[in-house]
């Protein structure tokens, strides 16, 4: 069931390398799969001149853009500007192909629901037509802030497409909540995202603890055996990827943090 866990948030990789040598050292490491940023594209773009450079680059060293992130406006917009982010997705996805385009909610209200379902509904058959999965983030400092409420709006949307993404490190943010976990349909569940929660967080905000601070698989809070085993009961089948931001593994070497970050998300998975 959790055959595909070589894949790279490629946000999470040190500082300081090109674009290109960034791909060649997650390749060496054994990552095959690839979730970008829109802006971590766009810095391949302008290194090696098109979109469709970057794609035969990946192409190059056996490597898949599986997903990308991260649309956010059909949250608030009314004036067409989800429309627009919409088109910069397109692109990208005609391009990439990805199985997934995640999307979320970054904003502590969400001012008209029912404006933003119908949003977010328009981009699930738009990205649906070229045969994208939508996943659904929940943030906890943001309107959907749980797995309740991720699941409310995946609903209300009513897309074959759209579903869920599970971070376990947003997961510690909101509670810890096993049961309200289990109760997303499993196969729904299109992407989940690996790092663990110190027990003691640093005083920071919320926001620096997510982009410097995360730790590990087996280092925080989070009950693995019982998370793996809440999968298995759900029937989850989904690409599974590290997306461990931190402090510690920008300060290391390319190859170092690579080979480390590519090493801790295997390690909940072994035996």
């Amino acid at each position: 069931m959790f055959d595909r866990t070589d894949l790279l948030c490629y946000a999470c990789l040190p500082d300081g390398a090109s674009f290109s040598d960034n791909i060649a050292a997650a390749s060496r490491a054994g990552f095959t799969e690839l979730s970008f940023w829109l802006m971590s594209i766009d810095v391949g773009r302008k290194e090696l001149g098109s979109l469709e450079a970057v794609r035969e680059l990946l192409d190059h060293h056996g490597m898949r853009a599986t997903s990308l992130e991260f649309m956010t406006a059909w949250t608030h917009a009314s004036n067409g500007e989800h429309l627009e982010e919409l088109d910069v997705m397109i692109a990208a996805a005609e391009v990439f192909e990805p199985e997934v385009v995640m999307v979320g909610c970054m904003t502590p209200e969400i001012p008209d629901f029912a404006r933003a379902a119908a949003n977010l509904r328009v981009q699930c058959q738009q990205l649906g037509a070229l045969g994208v999965k939508l996943g659904l983030e929940f943030l906890p400092w943001s309107a959907l802030p749980n797995p309740q409420a991720a699941l409310q709006l995946v609903d209300s949307v009513a897309e074959d497409n759209l579903g869920f993404v599970i971070d376990t490190w947003h997961f510690t943010r909101a509670g810890m909540d096993y049961e309200a976990l289990g109760q997303l349909p499993g196969d729904k569940v299109h992407f989940i995202q690996v790092a663990d929660a110190l027990a003691q967080q640093p005083d920071e905000d919320i926001m620096e603890q997510t982009l410097g601070y995360r730790c590990a698989p087996g280092e925080g809070v989070v009950d693995w055996p019982r998370m793996l085993q809440l999968w298995r009961d759900m029937g989850v089948d989904c690409p599974i990827g590290t997306e461990m931001f931190s402090n510690k593994v920008k300060a290391m070497s390319l190859d170092n943090g690579a080979e480390y970050l590519y090493e801790t998300l295997q390690q909940p998975f072994r035996g």
